[in-house]
């Protein structure tokens, strides 16, 4: 039998239940006042909890020590059945005895036990009677004390130990009783087995021998914290006979008998539960690992647009420490207004569709424009509820810009095939009807005629070759094909090598060509390429001068710079129209003011080449009084 060294102080405490119960009787005898039995004024102690029943077990009233800890109100439960009060049945409780009470008109006790908040409670119940002046049981008293902790002391002896074994072996968990030595004084079947040892190798041992408090609250603090809350909830590791430790959970109750303390301890094994939760922990510092070194920027954000989590990613990205967005919202961080919006508008898409999303969006960091691919992913509780999201913001900068290389190359492509396909049969719509009409009247025509006729063949071949020469040098450049090799040039022989070429044609219109140069007029650059921007360069102002115009050419140096200048008293090109030069994608064409036609590819090329050579390009003009185009080029330094 469990606890035969306390059999003496259970027989005292049995014995002074019967003493307490007779000394209740003989109160009871003198005495029906119903306030006097609530109040307590008529029993030895006023912490036991009262109420008053009649004989059909409808509450009458109940004391507060009775309601205390129920969460239960008076006038919410008097006048309902006690047992659906404060048990919620819908009939009596099968320990109760209120109906041999009303019978035999004497006191009597029972033990009522029930489960609440998944833990065994125990009750001790006193009915007594209160009988009217006729001797009838009018009234029942109802006294009920918590006895959960020393339960064993309610019934026979019997019944208790039979009771405790029970509970011992029939739960999951292993069991433990010991004294303040740690001598163990019972434990159950479970505990041996978890641990190795058989019943007997078990009982000779003490906790010390078992618990390896290395890793958990040690026994000063254990002691400390049951006495001060009569309870403690820990982990340890037991100690196998294998040497092997065992996590656990140990709940541990203190008991008091007499004067003696008993320890009850109640032992979980979480082995099981701590490789899940050293799983899930390397688990997450696998993905943490991830996501902290992952190069795309990760966000997790409240319904409030707050940051809950932001990667270090955005120091790279944002340059912006992790730890300042916590708690705050883009607007917070004085993001641009507009954008944080359109983050906003977008967040609350997905939260309330519970749908993954994608958009992109364009951000200024350090002065450049980046662009990102945000994706936004709705992160669901156990309810189905879009609590929080996670965005992942991709920097797609290069694959924008190559997407825009690549329409700009899809453009350049459309402008080629557009002039192959206008332009250069331009020429042959003059030179067919002409030929044929040599063909025809050759034999008939005079010389003058002949002559005219060999005339427009030749400025039409020649606008052709122009042209051909145009798309050669253009399509070469585009394929990479022209390698810009740098050297001293000289720019004054390279311009009037120039002017010789189109004298004829600055002649034909009246058009003088001046030079206004400076002494030293050599440049660093590929003389290839300069051969043809002043080449292309002047053939438009001779194109939009008009008769008798004028065009200067005008050479200075600055620093390490060359300034080359042509200017003419041509037709001018509007603020619009300059917009569109230089770009292939514009198509901008103008006939000249013979009616000269032209592609508006050697302005292209020569920005190309000046580019090309670490210059620059550039134009002012007034309508219809002329233009200036003015490129520089880097000095040679010998």
């Amino acid at each position: 039998m469990m606890f035969k060294e306390s059999s003496k102080s259970l027989k005292s405490k049995i014995q002074e239940l019967e003493n307490q119960l007779i000394e209740l009787r003989e109160k009871l005898a003198k005495t029906n006042s119903f306030d006097e039995i609530l109040d307590g004024r008529d029993f030895t102690s006023k912490n036991v909890s009262k109420s008053v029943i009649d004989t059909e077990f409808t509450l009458i009233d109940v004391n507060d020590k009775r309601l205390k800890g129920t969460g239960l109100k008076r006038r919410d439960i008097v006048g309902k059945k006690c047992y659906q009060a404060f048990y919620g049945l819908s009939k009596p409780c099968d320990e109760c005895n209120v109906k041999d009470v009303v019978i035999s008109k004497t006191p009597q006790k029972f033990l009522r036990s029930y489960v609440d908040r998944e833990q065994l409670h125990f009750e001790e119940k006193t009915v007594s009677p209160i009988l009217n002046e006729f001797g009838e049981t009018e009234r029942l008293v109802v006294q009920s004390k918590d006895i959960t902790n020393y339960y064993h002391l309610v019934d026979r002896a019997d019944q208790r130990e039979a009771l405790y074994h029970k509970i011992f072996e029939s739960a999951g968990d292993a069991f433990l009783v010991h004294d303040e030595e740690g001598r163990l004084i019972e434990f159950g079947s479970m505990l041996p087995k978890i641990l190795g040892y058989t019943t007997k190798e078990l009982k000779a041992l003490k906790v010390k021998d078992i618990d390896d408090p290395t890793f958990s609250m040690d026994y000063k603090k254990r002691k400390d914290s049951i006495r001060n809350e009569g309870a403690a909830v820990f982990e340890t590791s037991l100690i196998c006979k294998s040497g092997k430790r065992l996590p656990v959970e140990v709940s541990a109750n203190l008991i008091e008998i007499g004067k003696t303390n008993i320890f009850f301890v109640a032992i979980r094994n979480i082995e099981k539960r701590k490789l899940a939760e050293e799983k899930l922990v390397e688990s997450e510092e696998r993905f943490r690992t991830l996501v902290e070194n992952a190069p795309d920027l990760i966000m997790r954000f409240d319904r409030d647009h707050k940051h809950l989590f932001v990667n270090s990613a955005s120091r790279n990205v944002l340059k912006i420490a992790p730890e300042e967005f916590i708690g705050k919202t883009h607007f917070d961080m004085d993001f641009p207004p507009d954008l944080c919006k359109f983050w906003e508008d977008e967040m609350d898409k997905v939260f309330e569709s519970g749908i993954l999303n994608t958009v992109e969006f364009s951000l200024v960091i350090d002065d450049s424009l980046h662009y990102f691919e945000w994706q936004l992913i709705p992160e669901k509780n156990l309810n189905g509820e879009n609590e929080t999201l996670l965005a992942i913001a991709r920097n797609i900068t290069l694959r924008k810009e190559s997407e825009i290389a690549l329409n700009e190359a899809i453009k350049t492509k459309d402008k080629f095939f557009s002039i192959i396909a206008h332009d250069l049969k331009n020429p042959f719509n003059a030179l067919l009807p002409i030929s044929k009409t040599l063909e025809d009247n050759c034999a008939e025509m005079h010389t003058d005629q002949i002559s005219e006729l060999a005339n427009l063949i030749h400025t039409s071949v020649k606008q052709e070759y122009n042209l051909l020469e145009n798309l050669l040098e253009w399509s070469r450049a585009q394929m990479g094909k022209i390698k810009c090799t740098p050297k001293k040039i000289d720019l004054d022989h390279l311009i009037t090598s120039n002017i010789l070429l189109y004298e004829a044609k600055a002649n034909k219109k009246d058009i003088s060509i001046k030079k206004v140069l400076d002494k030293n007029l050599d440049a660093l650059a590929d003389e290839y390429m300069v051969d043809t921007i002043i080449r292309n360069l002047l053939s438009n102002a001779l194109k939009f001068t008009h008769q008798h115009g004028d065009i200067v050419i005008k050479v200075s140096s600055a620093g390490e710079t060359m300034t080359v200048e042509f200017t003419d008293t041509g037709i001018g090109i509007s603020k619009e129209n300059i917009r569109k030069l230089f770009r292939i994608d514009t198509n901008y064409i103008r006939c000249g003011t013979n009616d000269e036609n032209g592609t508006g590819l050697g302005l292209i090329l020569c920005k190309e080449f000046i580019e090309q050579n670490k210059g620059t390009i550039s134009v002012t003009s007034r309508v219809g009084k002329g233009s200036t185009f003015k490129f520089t080029l880097p000095k040679f330094v010998s």
